[in-house]
C-alpha cells in the first residue's frame, strides 16, 4: 500500500466511514463547483480609462510599503532607457562581469536589449527553451527580466505564468528581478485575478510574485534576498491615449 493509498484510508475512518468507500465529486456538486466570472470579467473589459490610471496609482502606492520599486514609462524606448540605465548602476554580487537574462517575450524582444549594450561589457541572454546552457546563463546572470502576465492593484502581486521561454528561474535566481508590466494587464484585486486564471484553463504552472525575497527569521530583522532577488523593479509601460499620440505626431 503506497502512503497516499494509507493517508487516504485514515482520512474515511476518522469520517466514520469504509476505508475502501471512495466518494467521487458528483456528489459534492456545490463544493467543487467553478466559480461564476461572469461578473469580475465583465468589469475587468468594462473598465475606463480613468479607473485604469487609478489601478495604476494604486498598484504604486502598496508596492511601495513592499519594498517594489515602480517606475511609470510611456513606450518601449522609455522602458528599454531605464532597464539600461539599471544594468549600468548595478553590480553583481558574484561576478566581476554582467550577464543580464530576460524571457523568450514578444514584448522584451521589442525592446531589443542585445543592440543597446554593443559599447558595454554586458552579455544578454534570452531564455529561449532548446537552451542546454540555459541553468547555466541564469546562475551566471546577476538580472533577470520578465513580462508578467496579470499584475494585481490591491496587493502590488505579479502573477508570472511558467511556459517555454518563460521559466520560473529567470525571476527567481538572479540578484535583481526587473518585470515589464503593461497597463492593461492590471486588475484589481485576486478575484478578478483568479477570474482570469479560470478563464485561460490549465496551466502548467504559476508564481505570485509580492516585492522582493524577504525573511525575518534570524532576530526578527527583516532581510532581503534571503531566498531569491533582494531588489524587484516592476515597469509599468502606459502609453498615452491615442489621440494624444495623434496630436503629436501631428505637430
Amino acid at each position: 500500500m503506497d502512503n497516499q493509498t494509507a493517508f487516504l484510508r485514515n482520512i474515511r475512518q476518522s469520517l466514520g466511514l469504509s476505508p475502501d468507500e471512495e466518494r467521487p465529486k458528483r456528489l459534492f456538486p456545490t463544493l467543487f463547483a467553478k466559480a461564476d466570472t461572469t461578473l469580475p470579467l465583465q468589469g475587468m473589459r468594462n473598465r475606463t480609462a480613468e479607473q485604469q490610471d487609478h489601478l495604476v496609482e494604486l498598484f504604486q502606492t502598496n508596492a511601495q510599503a513592499l519594498s517594489i520599486k515602480s517606475h511609470l514609462v510611456r513606450t518601449h524606448d522609455e522602458a528599454a532607457a531605464l532597464i539600461i540605465e539599471l544594468v549600468r548602476t548595478k553590480n553583481p554580487e558574484f561576478t566581476p562581469t554582467k550577464h543580464i537574462i530576460h524571457h523568450d517575450h514578444s514584448d522584451l524582444a521589442t525592446l531589443q536589449l542585445w543592440k543597446r549594450f554593443d559599447q558595454d561589457d554586458v552579455t544578454v541572454h534570452t531564455t529561449f527553451s532548446p537552451d542546454r546552457q540555459l541553468r547555466e546563463k541564469t546562475i551566471a546572470s546577476f538580472i533577470g527580466i520578465t513580462a508578467p502576465d496579470i499584475g494585481v492593484a490591491d496587493s502590488a502581486t505579479l502573477v508570472q505564468f511558467t511556459e517555454p521561454g518563460c521559466p520560473r528561474s529567470t525571476s527567481l535566481v538572479p540578484s535583481i528581478h526587473i518585470a515589464l508590466l503593461k497597463r492593461e494587464h492590471l486588475v484589481a484585486d485576486l478575484r478578478e485575478a483568479y477570474a482570469l486564471l479560470q478563464e485561460k484553463g490549465r496551466l502548467g504552472s504559476f508564481v505570485f510574485i509580492t516585492g522582493p525575497s524577504k525573511t525575518a527569521d534570524i532576530e526578527a530583522q527583516m532581510v532581503h534576498g534571503a531566498h531569491g532577488p533582494r531588489e524587484l523593479h516592476l515597469i509599468i509601460l502606459s502609453p498615452p491615449p491615442a489621440e494624444e499620440t495623434t496630436d503629436d505626431t501631428q505637430s
